[in-house]
Order: C-alpha cells, then sequence, then structure tokens
C-alpha cells in the first residue's frame, strides 16, 4: 500500500466539468501531451474527509469527490445577505494568503456519531483592526440530510486561514487583533454537540505581539491537531502536537536556506507527513516540497508559479474563452532529476533556433500568450495543489433543503 501523501492538481473544467482533476504524478509524466485549462478564480482546497473535498470560491463551495466526480454546491449565499466587505485598511495578508478566500471562513468535517459530513461557514460583515471591533455570523449545512442551521456566534474571532477536522471535531486559530482578547487560542467546534470551546495554545503561541510579524494557524498532521507559528524573522515554522489534552512539540521547520519557501514572503503550510520516511509536505500554494527534519533539506515537487513561464515550447490554443496551455517537457532534462522533480529540472535549452519566418510566428504567438496570462491576476494560481483519498464516498442528492433558524 503506497502511504505517500496523494495529490492532485486541480485545473480549470471544460463542458459541464467545473474542475479538472490531475494526479500530481500523471501531470508530471504526461506533460507534453496533456492540455490543461488554467483557473481564472481564486480556489481554496480543503483536505480531504472522509473522502471528499471542499472547494472554496469567493461566493460559493462545492462538496467535491475528485475520484468520481460526484460534486454538490453545499451553500447557496440567498441564505445570507452580506454587504459588500472590504479588506481592513492596510491589511494585505489575506489578499496575498493562497489559503483563504472572500469574507468567510469555511470547513469541512465528519463525525462518526452522526455518520455524516458538515460544512460550517463563518462569515465576517466587518472587521475592523483600529477598533477591534466586528461582526460575523455562523451556520452549518448537513451534507447528509440537507439541513441549513444558523449556530451561536463563536466565543471568539477566528483569523483567515482554514480549520482543520479531526475525530468529528473542526479546529480555528482565533484572531488576537479583534475583540478582547489579545491571546491567541483555538476555537473548536463538535460536529454531532453543536458546540462551541475555546482550547488554550502553547505559551509561546499563545503570546501575541502586535509589532511581531510572527502569525499562527492549526493543521492537521498524523490525524493530530497540530498549532503552527510562523515566524518570518528566524524562517521557522514552529509545530506543537495536542495529544491527550497536552501540547508537545512535534516539529521544527527551518526554512532560511530554501528562499523558495522564505517566510518573508510566503505563507507555508506543512500539509502531510511522508509515512514512508516521515518527511512533511509543504505547500506556500505556488509550490510543493518534502521538508527533511534530519537534515533540513527540501525535495522540490512541483513549481506551480513557473507554469506560466512563455518559452518558445508552450503553445496557446482558445477553448470555450480560457487559455488552453499545453506545456511541453525538455528534452535535455538530467536523468538524475526523478519524476517528482521534473518540473524543477534546470532547462535552459528548449528547441533549436528557428527560422526567420516561423520565429515571426513563434514571436507573434508568444507575444499573445504572455498578453492572456497577464490578463489573469497575479493572485490566481494556474493550477491549485490538492490532497485526496481514493473513495467512492456521496450522497444522494435532497430533494429540498430544510432550514433550521436558531
Amino acid at each position: 500500500m503506497d502511504k505517500r501523501p496523494k495529490i492532485m492538481l486541480v485545473g480549470k473544467g471544460s463542458g459541464k466539468s467545473l474542475f479538472n482533476f490531475v494526479p500530481l504524478s500523471k501531470w508530471l509524466q504526461e506533460a507534453s501531451n496533456q492540455g490543461t485549462l488554467f483557473l481564472d478564480t481564486k480556489v481554496v482546497c480543503s483536505k480531504p474527509c472522509r473522502g471528499l473535498n471542499l472547494m472554496s470560491f469567493v461566493e460559493e463551495d462545492y462538496l467535491f469527490n475528485p475520484c468520481t466526480g460526484y460534486h454538490r454546491v453545499y451553500w447557496n449565499r440567498e441564505w445570507h445577505q452580506h454587504q459588500p466587505w472590504k479588506m481592513p485598511t492596510g491589511c494585505r495578508e489575506q489578499e496575498d494568503n493562497p489559503f483563504a478566500v472572500g469574507n468567510k471562513n469555511v470547513g469541512l468535517g465528519f463525525s462518526q456519531e452522526i455518520q455524516d459530513h458538515v460544512v460550517v461557514g463563518i462569515f465576517y460583515d466587518r472587521k475592523d483592526y483600529n477598533s477591534r471591533e466586528y461582526s460575523l455570523t455562523c451556520s452549518l449545512w448537513s451534507c447528509g440530510s440537507g439541513y441549513f442551521e444558523q449556530l451561536p456566534q463563536p466565543p471568539l474571532p477566528v483569523n483567515d486561514m482554514p480549520p482543520v477536522s479531526v475525530d468529528g471535531v473542526l479546529y480555528w486559530m482565533s484572531e488576537p487583533r479583534l475583540g478582547q482578547s489579545y491571546e491567541r487560542a483555538i476555537v473548536s467546534f463538535d460536529i454531532a454537540a453543536k458546540i462551541f470551546e475555546v482550547i488554550p495554545c502553547p505559551s509561546s503561541i499563545a503570546m501575541w505581539d502586535p509589532r511581531s510579524r510572527c502569525h499562527a494557524f492549526v493543521v492537521e498532521l498524523l490525524g493530530k491537531l497540530c498549532a503552527v507559528l510562523s515566524n518570518s524573522v528566524a524562517d521557522e515554522l514552529d509545530i506543537w502536537k495536542w495529544d491527550h489534552g497536552l501540547w508537545t512539540r512535534a516539529y521544527t521547520i527551518n526554512l532560511k536556506f530554501w528562499p523558495d519557501y522564505s517566510l518573508a514572503t510566503n505563507v507555508v503550510v506543512p500539509m502531510a507527513v511522508d509515512l514512508t520516511d516521515g518527511r512533511i509536505l509543504l505547500n506556500t500554494g505556488r509550490k510543493l516540497g518534502l521538508y527533511n527534519p534530519f537534515d533540513q533539506t527540501i525535495e522540490n515537487l512541483l513549481a506551480l508559479d513557473q507554469v506560466s513561464l512563455a518559452t518558445p515550447k508552450v503553445q496557446q490554443q482558445r477553448t470555450g474563452g480560457h487559455l488552453k496551455c499545453h506545456i511541453t517537457r525538455c528534452e535535455d532534462v538530467p536523468r538524475k532529476f526523478s519524476p517528482w522533480k521534473l518540473s524543477m529540472a534546470p532547462c535552459e535549452n528548449f528547441a533549436t533556433p528557428p527560422s526567420a519566418s516561423s520565429g515571426k510566428n513563434l514571436l507573434s504567438s508568444r507575444h499573445q500568450y504572455v498578453k492572456a496570462l497577464n490578463s489573469v491576476s497575479p493572485k490566481v494560481m494556474p493550477v491549485v495543489p490538492m490532497l485526496y483519498e481514493e473513495s467512492l464516498t456521496y450522497y444522494p442528492f435532497a430533494a429540498r433543503a430544510r432550514v433550521l433558524f436558531s
């Protein structure tokens, strides 16, 4: 049994398909003959939860099984008529954060007790970091029964990083810049009991200084809740594991020698642990790499921001109004680079120099390609990496969703 993390790349779908899901290994091996539609809007993908993934746009969210193509729109905006929302003045981290989208923080969880997936959404109507005032609503949607229910407000405001699901409980990191508390804590929601609670963070993470460049979030690693402190000055990720009601330090990830993963310019999220060798999968939204905690090295798997480089071997084709690119592998990639590292291998000579006539056409095509790429927001990556599970999980479509208001 393969114990390595399973990774798919999510691209724009064609026809009636909203997304195109391609396993990373297949995408790398067949890059020369596979057409990929670039995403034209920001998408945030959750980790798999009992076979399903949550795919979030600014205005819509979808429940997907990428192995079967099953999907449902779980959220209907007519339930919540929010006023247009703007980022607080001087705050740019969410705009540049590939793991945050819009004014919401949405999580997918599963409860063994009720045998159902649920989606919990926290929507901000207002944030003011100067006055520390905020306004939000919170709702729950049951994937199996179709129930929609308004929930009480969580005890603390949460930050813009996505929650994690562990053993029937969803967890968020609090936002110390809002509300009455100046310390970080973790907000938990028991899916079956429908109860919010607060878990204290390790002291090194709980302490918050408005002058500090550190930020914190939660992840799930090896089935455990973990709290992460991202220190951009030291270029380190400090990871603590919550087990049997106690915090213990699990990892310290040193990134000072890896500028592509620098915390000064990236949000770096530990996504999973490779059970074959203990390496940690890191995701910046633009790059994927396996970090070895023993020798502090990174094996690069993929550089998504290099996909958009205009090269003579990238050919443009318009399909349904979206940019479609055939990305040709370089014949000069050294054999020492494994298929996992193919896109990162040095590759300078793409082809022999074209003739004058063909060169003119090629230059024109290249200019058109660059223009098309530049028309897409730089905050939107052409494809998005996503962990997945091999599963046949799905829910029959309910005739009509039932709504409960507390």
